[in-house]
């Protein structure tokens, strides 16, 4: 699950689908298409019994409200998701504790009630801004890890003067006592996990995403860049990974794979090197 908290937003595929709707809504497409193009995009996935489900109807919903045009099915489908416990549970099966489920809880009540009332202001579509990425293709990037060891990423693309102005990273399997090195990066291998897509039911995916400047400075994590790797592959959203992250996930992928992620899935046998996604 790609989650850093309780709150609504807090979640990979609300913010995939946050940043798909409000772009085509600020490319002038009416709410019920973007509505319609979204669900036609994400079929499978809506009709897994999985988190990513519950975060898409959330992300729906809440878009759809701040535009004043929420659709009493998609309310409807809140409501539902809500009502049944069904959030809860998928968070009870992945491992969340008593505490987090009771705040989770509280989160949903608290949402549902902002859907019941009306906005009074439509959301107006914004006026694109151009934005260079925070990082350089090649940057290999460290952060502190819960246990005080430190992780490692790898930049692969740069976007510049682009409306996300977004950066493809790379989490490596690096978790050393000390600051990696280049010698560590060029050796390093893409960390993976099994990713449920149905419950139970699990496949392989790299830890690659892509990361918005937008949301930098929300970022809770110090990152330091500790040197450079060539990359010459040629990255882009439209056909390579369109998965967004939050900054934050990056320690938080090497936290949980050593512990919940292994012991409940068991270990990734499909482990690409980098140096298969620099060339």
């Amino acid at each position: 699950m790609g989650t850093w908290g309780t709150g609504i937003s807090s979640n990979d595929m609300f913010e995939d689908i946050n940043h798909e709707f409000f772009e085509l809504y600020n490319d002038g497409l009416e709410v019920d298409a973007i509505t319609s193009q979204l669900i036609t995009e994400n079929k499978e996935l809506i009709e897994a019994d999985t988190e990513e489900r519950n975060s898409f109807w959330f992300s729906v919903a809440l878009a759809q409200w701040e535009c004043k045009a929420l659709d009493p099915t998609v309310f409807q489908k809140v409501q539902s998701i809500v009502a049944s416990g069904d959030d809860i549970k998928l968070w009870e099966e992945l491992g969340a504790s008593t505490a987090e489920q009771k705040k989770r809880k509280k989160v949903l009540d608290q949402f549902l009630e902002k859907l019941a009332t009306e906005k009074k202001v439509a959301k107006k579509p914004k006026k694109k801004i151009l934005r260079n990425a925070i990082y350089e293709k090649g940057d290999c990037l460290t952060f502190r890890l819960n246990s005080g060891n430190y992780g490692g990423a790898l930049v692969l693309e740069s976007e510049k003067q682009t409306e996300g102005g977004m950066n493809l990273i790379a989490v490596t399997d690096i978790d050393s006592n000390f600051k990696p090195t280049i010698d560590e990066f060029e050796m390093a291998n893409v960390l993976t996990e099994k990713k449920e897509v149905l419950r139970r039911e699990y496949r392989y995916r790299e830890m690659v995403s892509w990361y918005q400047a937008r949301l930098f400075k929300k970022s809770r994590t110090e990152f330091e860049v500790v040197g450079q790797i060539e990359v010459s592959r040629l990255y882009n959203f439209e056909n390579d990974y369109r998965s967004f992250a939050h900054w934050d996930l990056m320690p938080e992928l090497l936290n949980r794979n050593s512990v919940f992620f292994i012991e409940e899935r068991g270990e990734s046998e499909h482990a690409p090197t980098l140096e298969k996604l620099r060339k």
